[in-house]
């Protein structure tokens, strides 16, 4: 099933052929009507006709221009709140990969990582509706959630307090991917937003 915002793209470009066509007609209109004489004859024989075909095509080309407008507007505002989940979101995971993958001898206060694991699980319950009608960001949702199963599977099957070598090097490619598609929900935030839900950096991450 289709999501609003797919629906949307969808159908941005028939909005626009559409406002073009009628755009089109208009400007076939006034020319014939200023440059044959045939055309404007018979339009003064049609008065009413031509008023109304001429202020019909008028208000269709206004409200399409207004509807692609006010619908670009609402992308922009959707797109920027989206990014804004997404940089949370992701922004628990690197605690959560930072306490899963967090050494014995790190020096910092040791942090359960099945309660941080948990919080991730819950935010993404949260923000899944949210993130999931935006291509990009239910890219970025399904990769949280591969990462989030295979943080915990580590934490399950490992048999001391930190994860083995072959299970780092696959958490370590998990982040990597998670990097790639959060990067162009990040590009939609200004800098000082970014520094803002992004924080320090975490160890590891």
């Amino acid at each position: 099933m289709k999501g609003p915002e797919t629906v949307g793209a969808l159908n941005r470009p028939l909005r626009r052929a559409a406002a073009v066509l009628v755009a089109t007609a208009l400007l076939a209109l006034v020319a014939t009507d200023l440059w044959m004489a045939g055309v404007r004859t018979w339009w003064d024989r049609h008065s009413i006709t031509g008023s109304v075909t001429s202020s019909l095509l008028v208000v269709a080309f206004t409200g399409l221009i207004v509807d692609e407008v006010v619908a670009d507007r609402q992308r922009r505002d959707r797109s920027a709140s989206v990014a804004v989940q997404a940089l949370i979101v992701f922004g628990q995971t690197r605690r959560a990969y930072a306490a899963v993958t967090a050494t014995g001898d790190s020096g910092s206060e040791p942090v359960d990582p099945t309660e941080e694991l948990r919080t991730v699980a819950t935010m993404l319950l949260t923000a899944s509706a949210g993130l999931f009608d935006d291509p990009v960001a239910r890219r970025f949702l399904e990769e949280s959630e591969r990462f989030m199963a295979s943080m915990l599977r580590t934490v399950r099957q490992r048999s001391g307090d930190e994860p083995g070598d072959g299970a780092r090097e696959g958490l370590e490619s998990g982040m990597s991917r998670l990097n790639e598609t959060v990067a162009p929900l990040v590009a939609r935030l200004s800098p000082e937003d970014r520094s803002v839900l992004e924080g320090p950096p975490e160890s590891g991450a």
